[in-house]
């Protein structure tokens, strides 16, 4: 008797095909150039108030007045705020325009304190920020505008302190919303009045400088990113 054995049929096999994946890693096209810029070298120090007093009377003035005091700095300095002092600590009564100028009157830099108490109050003075501005070494005057019975300032300081690279120079007055060449009133120590706070730089870059690393950190990120491209093609 003859028995017949099932015959099995084996099918081929079959190998699916793994597809590599990549992963295409680019750098936005920013993100360089935002490091670059990062760290350029601005290094500054935190605000620094330039003056303080203590003692002295107050009063307002009999007539429109700018009032203020000249300084001399020993080294390069970045005003960011402008300020005007307030008597009582109790808000402004009107806005009050305060100005830097050089010793011969020309202007370098303006911000305007709002009336009330909006303005940040530091040390007995309403401060704004403005935009920095880059003093040089040099002799200056600041000058607020008071006009007449609006506002009180200070006479006959008793004792001033300035922060370092800041010498005081003496009390500046004059009529009218001007650059006070000197002191109409003859009253040292006084026409507090104005302020200002700074930052110092550790270093000065020139314009070329700074474009050039900016063009350096755009090429870069181009250049990467180009590489990265041919990577993930091959």
């Amino acid at each position: 008797m003859r028995t017949d054995l099932g015959v099995r049929s084996v099918l081929p096999f079959r190998s699916t095909p793994v597809k590599t994946i990549v992963i295409k890693h680019y750098i936005p096209f920013g993100a360089l150039t935002a490091a670059v810029i990062a760290f350029c070298p601005l290094q500054t120090q935190a605000n620094t108030i330039a003056l303080s007093f203590t003692g002295g009377t107050s009063g307002f003035p009999n007539t429109d007045e700018t009032l203020g005091w000249a300084f001399t700095l020993s080294s390069p300095v970045l005003v960011t705020d402008l300020g005007l002092w307030d008597q009582n600590n109790d808000g402004l009564s009107v806005s009050h325009v305060v100005t830097i100028w050089t010793s011969t009157g020309t202007q370098e830099l303006q911000g305007t304190i709002p009336s009330g108490t909006s303005a940040t109050l530091v040390n007995g003075f309403r401060y704004v920020s403005i935009a920095p501005v880059l003093l040089p070494a040099g002799s200056y005057t600041i000058g607020g505008f008071i006009s007449v019975g609006s506002e009180e300032f200070a006479s006959g300081a008793s004792a001033i302190t300035t922060a370092s690279w800041v010498t005081y120079d003496g009390s500046r007055a004059g009529i009218g919303f001007a650059f006070p060449p000197g002191d109409v009133l003859f009253s040292p120590n006084s026409h507090f009045g104005p302020n200002f706070q700074f930052t110092t730089r550790t270093s000065v870059p020139d314009a070329s400088s700074t474009s050039m690393l900016l063009l350096l950190g755009v090429g870069a990120t181009f250049g990467l990113n180009f590489l990265l491209q041919r990577r993930s093609q091959a």
